[in-house]
Order: C-alpha cells, then sequence, then structure tokens
C-alpha cells in the first residue's frame, strides 16, 4: 500500500491529467499508434532471420484505456519444449535476444528501442502540443 505522501501525490497526478483536454489525449494515443507499428516494424526487420517464427511473433498490444500501446515479441509462435520427453518450456526469442549458456545473444529488441525511443517520445509530445495550440487557452 503507497505511504499517505504517494498517494497523495498520485491523488494530485490523477487530478491534473484529468484537466487534459479529450482532443489532446486522442492525438497523443493516435501518435502513440503510430511510433509502435514503427517500432514493431523495426524489430521485425532486426529480428534474426532463421526461423521467421521470431519475426512473425512481434506485435502490438493495446493497454487498457486505449491510449498507451506495448510492442512484445515472442509468446505462443516462438514457445518450444527445453528438451524432448520434457513438459518444461521456454521461449525462444528471449533466449535469441539474450543469449544461453550454448548460444550468444542476438539482441534484436531491446538495441532497436533504445535507437528509436528518443524519437518516439518527441513525437508523442509534438502531437500533443500540436493539438493542445489546435484547441486554444480552456
Amino acid at each position: 500500500m503507497p505511504s499517505p505522501k504517494t498517494a497523495a501525490s498520485l491523488a494530485r497526478l490523477r487530478r491534473r491529467l484529468e484537466k487534459v483536454p479529450l482532443q489532446v489525449r486522442a492525438a497523443a494515443a493516435a501518435e502513440a499508434l503510430l511510433r509502435a507499428r514503427q517500432l514493431g516494424r523495426a524489430i521485425q526487420q532486426a529480428a534474426p532471420k532463421d526461423e521467421g517464427k521470431l519475426q512473425e511473433s512481434v506485435r502490438i498490444e493495446g493497454g487498457r484505456f486505449g491510449d498507451r500501446f506495448y510492442v512484445k515479441a515472442g509468446g505462443p509462435l516462438t514457445t518450444r519444449p527445453v528438451r524432448e520427453g520434457i513438459s518444461a518450456t521456454y521461449d525462444y526469442a528471449l533466449a535469441v535476444e539474450h543469449g544461453t549458456q550454448k548460444m550468444k545473444a542476438e539482441s534484436f529488441f531491446y538495441p532497436t528501442y533504445r535507437l528509436l525511443r528518443k524519437d518516439i517520445r518527441r513525437g508523442i509530445i509534438e502531437a500533443a502540443k500540436r493539438a493542445a495550440k489546435l484547441q486554444g487557452p480552456a
């Protein structure tokens, strides 16, 4: 449970965010989706091309309120058994990204994200500013 000071800060932040006009939030969300798609394509291109399932596994998932988007790789398409006859599984995408004891890492996800993150943030902020300017004073 958050401390009373933290709870008060969160409540203050929520009140400030509620004052942001709907058009500004919608513009930022639309830009976030556009940037998530760009990031997803870049990650797909950077993914090793040995099997193809890894590239297919890159996807965009929306947040609860439709204003956040998450680019993910792996999941059911890249989940494999550890060894024949054993029920334990692992995600091949994680093994490729971080490596294993027997396999060198071929990082594709995080380096691509780190390369593009400043541009993504800048684009979302600029879209919100443009929408706020069009909105005019409240």
